[in-house]
């Protein structure tokens, strides 16, 4: 394989506020840390949180399942944690139509979508 060292990156207003969201979250810690860019380590990949310029009023808007997307064991047990930081859930598929899980799309404190996953 010629790529290593998976990144996701996620654009941010608010640097504190994200990252708190993600540590807490997560319950892991920053790797690097400085005003304008934070790095989680996520096991096999990373993520990076991204200062926009003060300017941009713009969040990132990918679709949930083509940026972070995480295996959980209990998606409602995140779920509480999610918005009381400021994230909150967009929808909750349940097992069907070819997907053999459910799935959680949620968008974060500064409005970027990921997606949680959970084996029934």
């Amino acid at each position: 394989m010629r790529g290593r060292d998976p990144l996701v990156i996620h654009y941010v207003h608010d640097m504190e506020r994200a990252k708190t969201f993600y540590t807490e979250v997560l319950d892991v810690r920053a790797s690097f840390e400085s005003p304008g860019w934070t790095t989680l380590d996520l096991g096999a990949i990373q993520l990076a949180l991204h200062i926009l310029h003060p300017q941009s009023e713009e969040p990132e808007a990918p679709l949930p399942h083509a940026g972070l997307n995480l295996l959980v064991d209990s998606i409602e047990a995140l779920q509480a944690d999610i918005e009381r930081l400021g994230g909150r859930l967009v929808e909750l598929r349940e097992p069907g139509g070819g997907v053999p899980v459910r799935v959680a799309s949620f968008v974060d404190c500064e409005g970027n979508g990921f997606e949680l996953r959970q084996e029934p």
